[in-house]
């Protein structure tokens, strides 16, 4: 007998994070799983390229439930038989280390009729800065939810320093079935609107499920602005075949859904052999033609006779395009607590296949103290490749040291010191800049910030310190 099940309400929970015109991240969520059904969790949504600069980590894991994937997509599947709360805390660097941001999602694992009272999240932010004391900036974001049976409702507002800033609402639409097999399809739709000028922002679809063990998801976005050249839809598949993993991304541009870009990703363990070698390929065809292609071997052991307590691997990157073909070598030398990598760029002619030289641009050195405590200390030796090397092109040299903060109510934190170093300075040892940030758990549903630079403020010079204090909490 067939059953079908038709649930309408207004999305999960979620505290949005923009940080370019297609990225944003949600460092804060509330998910509503059915007991024993995987369920989606999205951390972030982007490009590739976007989301490729991006480093998540899992600080702490469900512990009543598996989590699948890799972030930003995860599926969670609760404990059989478990109905109640879960959490999950993950923490949003740049690809130098720089924290992003610091997330929680709660997972909440209800009956198919059981009801919950209305739920209420804050979240806002100070800025502050020297040397005369002045409010640079203040955002405070309020948000509404509530669930009766199968009618979720929410709905968030923001005000900053210029005023009404957004509003927010989002609807889902979850279809569920059992013919020929148990599936679901939920459909999200957001609606994002400038209440100053009373002018929609923008308008999202998200639509994701599980077919044959295989992630398929549509999205689709509408620019209020610009609706017929600022609106795209991405169609996205994701699974593995064997012990390789594949992703398949279509891009369709402007409003008349016209094909825009082709991406394709392989990854698994080198097939040739029983090691530890590992490797990735990204295809990348446009509207115009080929764009790209990209081969990287990771892991690659180089045997060292006289120093064998020392493990040196090496990753390389082969990068083809119309206009240019790139070979990125990378070296670590790890000693079992110490990983050395020196920064290491292949020269290659400007025609044909080779290499006309090696430029060692930089170095960096990482420890992984005890505690899950860590320590980096990066140089670059290149100008014009500082930023690449410290996140800032006023900075050649960075030290670093983060972990996680000891929670005193059930909940972790993090914390991470950085003392940036200029070439050119007055100061002793050309210290520049410190840049202290911090997520202090007060429980597990209120996570307080703070965030201290001291010094040269990149983009600011006329600022000698900068400090930001904010909370994220649920109700």
């Amino acid at each position: 007998m067939r059953k079908f099940f038709l649930h309408a309400f207004l999305g999960s929970l979620s505290l949005f994070c923009v940080t370019s015109a297609a990225l944003e991240y949600y460092p804060l969520q509330i998910v509503f799983v059915r007991p024993g059904t995987p369920t989606s969790i999205v951390l972030a949504t982007g490009t590739p390229d976007e989301l490729a600069n991006l480093l998540f980590t899992i600080v702490e894991p469900p512990k009543n439930g598996v989590l699948l994937g890799f972030p930003p997509e995860l599926v969670y599947i609760p404990a059989e038989g478990f109905i109640g709360t879960d959490w999950i805390t993950f923490l949003v660097q740049a690809a130098d280390g720089t924290i992003f941001d610091y997330g929680t999602v709660q997972l909440r694992v209800l009956g198919p009729l059981e009801m919950m009272g209305p739920s209420f999240r804050s979240e806002g932010s100070l800025t502050f800065s020297g040397p005369a004391f002045a409010l640079d900036s203040y955002r405070f974001d309020f948000g509404f939810y509530g669930r009766f049976v199968y009618l979720d409702a929410q709905a968030h507002a923001t005000w900053d320093h210029t005023g009404f800033s957004s509003f927010r609402s989002i609807a889902q639409v979850e279809l569920e079935g059992d013919w020929p097999s148990p599936w679901r399809l939920p459909i999200t739709s957001t609606l994002t609107f400038n209440p100053a000028t009373l002018s929609l922002i923008s308008w999202t679809v998200d639509a994701r499920t599980l077919v044959l063990g295989w992630n398929i998801a549509y999205y689709f976005y509408y620019s209020g602005a610009d609706p017929e050249v600022g609106s795209y839809a991405t169609f996205t598949a994701q699974g593995s075949i064997d012990r390789y993993s594949l992703t398949s991304r279509l891009k369709y541009a402007t409003l008349t859904p016209t094909f825009d870009e082709w991406t394709l990703n392989l990854s698994g363990p080198w097939p040739f052999c029983d090691c530890p070698i590992k490797w990735d390929m990204e295809f990348v065809q446009k509207k115009a033609g080929f764009d790209r292609l990209g081969f990287t071997m990771r892991d690659v052991p180089i045997p060292c006779p006289i120093c064998e307590a020392l493990r040196i691997y090496l990753d390389v990157r082969i990068t083809f395009t119309t206009e240019m073909k790139g070979v990125e070598p990378a070296l670590r030398l790890w000693s079992g607590l110490l990983c050395v990598r020196p920064l290491v760029s292949l020269l290659t002619p400007p025609t044909g296949f080779g290499f006309s030289g090696l430029e060692v641009y930089g170095m960096e050195i990482r420890c992984d103290l005890p505690s899950g405590y860590k320590a980096r200390f990066a140089t670059s030796f290149d100008p014009e490749r500082d930023s690449a090397v410290t996140g800032y092109p006023d900075f050649f040299e960075v030290i670093q040291l983060e972990g996680p903060v000891i929670p005193c109510c059930g909940s972790p934190g993090w914390w991470q010191y950085s003392l940036f170093f200029e070439r050119a300075s007055g100061r002793l040892f050309g210290l520049a800049m410190l840049d202290a940030n911090m997520y202090i758990p007060i429980s597990r549903e209120f996570i307080a910030h703070a965030r201290l630079q001291a010094g040269l403020i990149p983009g600011a010079p006329t600022k000698t310190w900068v400090l930001t204090l904010g909370w994220r909490a649920l109700f």
